[in-house]
């Protein structure tokens, strides 16, 4: 079950409705600006409303940080090829 943030901090809930039974499925989000989506088609949908999955993963420590933002536990950043600083 997937958890997916919606497309802006503005929607606060997306209905979908079912292809075969016409039902409609309301997913609004929690507390964490989330929905978990149970339904391999609904998942489909809302990522073609623009959803794009969760990052829960929080910050660690160690790594670096690029001049463009990007943060890395590499040296050189993967997003624009320049050397990065160690992270505070």
């Amino acid at each position: 079950m997937p958890k997916l943030c919606l497309p802006d901090g503005a929607v606060r809930g997306i209905d979908i409705q079912g292809a075969q039974t016409g039902s409609v499925t309301s997913y609004t989000a929690g507390r964490d600006g989330t929905v978990t989506v149970d339904n391999p088609q609904h998942e489909r949908a809302l990522r073609e409303y623009g959803a794009f999955p969760a990052n829960l993963g929080g910050r660690t420590r160690g790594g670096y940080r690029c001049a463009c933002g990007f943060g890395s536990y590499f040296r050189t950043c993967s997003r624009c090829g320049k050397t990065c600083e160690r992270d505070a």
